[in-house]
């Protein structure tokens, strides 16, 4: 019988969630992500390590994917609302000088 792949389950919760939480400032999904990537990794090694002992490669895969997909979405919505922060800020400078 084959163990469960440890950090499988683990990378695809927070992969699942890092795409569900990137819109909120961008910070949850992108700590999820970095999270998700990390574990994802950890689980794929262990599976190369000792190929045929482990079940649930696929979900490690997912959570990979998955991760990486929030990380990037939550990156580009913190970079934007950085640059509307930014762009708020200097107009609001310039309609204080005049």
């Amino acid at each position: 019988m084959k163990q469960k792949l440890p950090g499988a389950t683990g990378a695809l919760v927070c992969g699942i969630l890092s795409v569900v939480l990137c819109f909120f400032y961008g910070l949850p999904g992108l700590v999820l992500g970095i999270v998700g990537l990390t574990l994802s990794k950890k689980a794929i090694a262990a599976d190369t390590a000792n190929p045929g002992m482990y079940d649930g490669l696929g979900s490690a895969k997912a959570g990979k994917i998955l991760s990486l997909i929030g990380t990037i979405l939550s990156g580009l919505y913190f970079l934007l609302i950085l640059i509307g922060f930014l762009f708020a800020a200097s107009l609001l400078k310039s309609l204080m000088i005049l």
